[in-house]
């Protein structure tokens, strides 16, 4: 069986998150490839970045042709200000990478707190649903899109197009998990594709679920409460801050006394990923 962990990136401001998430995962000591779906117009404007993403081990799969979606559904992201929603269509082309046999698709704005490996041993659309423990999202009862276990099969844009008249209809738009959704209208029956929340905890959910859920960072993948990913699915990504220096000596004095009083909790969890962040700006602009 060929293997792969894929994501896909189409817009330069996403490309630090990119190389943060690949340096998260190759510490998690997986042997399983990386790829990027990268567009060509992105590699021709930053081929520079594009060489480092490479230099790091990351193996880019370039595509010329975007999905093209009809026009109402960008229309209606935009009465509604979810930019992010219409460039996130690409996303359904990881679908087709029929090179592979299985693929565990990723977000670029997660960080990856222990191995993945083990979801390659789930079936063809495992996902999470993300936040639904938080009070008032009890009734949440569809799949998240941040990470999904997919066997792809040729044609499957053709198929997911099939069913953008609903999704207009029932949800407007808001991009490519409500088609998702749409077209696996009976995953909420299926139990078993459910990897649940360990692998996709919100981050402005993260203090609560460490607080009153009991969820913790240990490291132990067979402990569903031991958190595999947090998902920073804010609009505002900690990649597109900027820290003075005071600002990070500040963070990394915070980490080691965390460090030293062993203590791995929500906080100091944020500021791995923030010194992860500055690592990943230096390999990318190097």
């Amino acid at each position: 069986m060929k293997y792969a962990y894929v994501t896909f990136c189409n817009t330069a401001n996403y490309l630090e998150g990119l190389m943060a998430t690949w340096l998260c995962l190759r510490d998690t000591g997986t042997k399983i490839p990386f790829y990027a779906m990268l567009p060509t117009k992105l590699i021709q404007e930053r081929p520079k970045e594009v060489a480092n993403l490479k230099k790091e081990g990351i193996n880019i799969i370039e595509y010329s042709k975007p999905v093209t979606v009809p026009q109402v559904l960008i229309d209606n992201n935009t009465k509604s200000g979810n930019l992010r929603g219409n460039q996130c269509y690409d996303k359904l082309l990881v679908f087709e990478q029929t090179q592979f046999d299985k693929i565990v698709y990723i977000d670029t704005d997660i960080y990856i707190l222990q191995s993945l490996d083990r979801l390659f041993d789930m079936p063809h659309m495992a996902a999470m649903i993300a936040g639904k423990s938080y009070p008032g999202n009890e009734s949440w009862v569809d799949l998240s899109a941040g990470i999904l276990t997919i066997v792809p099969k040729q044609g499957m844009v053709e198929e997911f197009m099939k069913v953008i008249p609903t999704v207009i209809e029932n949800k407007g738009a808001l991009g490519d998990m409500s088609i998702l959704q749409t077209y696996y209208s009976d995953w909420p029956n299926h139990p078993e594709l459910d990897m649940g929340e360990k692998y996709g905890v919100m981050s402005y959910y993260a203090h609560y679920f460490e607080e009153k859920l009991g969820y913790h960072y240990n490291n132990d993948v067979t402990d569903p409460k031991s958190v595999a990913i947090i998902h920073y699915a804010s609009e505002k990504k900690p990649w597109m801050q900027q820290w003075s220096p005071l600002s990070v000596l500040k963070q990394e004095l915070q980490l080691l006394m965390l460090r030293i009083m062993h203590k791995r909790n929500t906080d100091a969890v944020l500021l791995e990923y923030k010194k992860l962040v500055r690592k990943a700006r230096k390999l990318l602009y190097r």
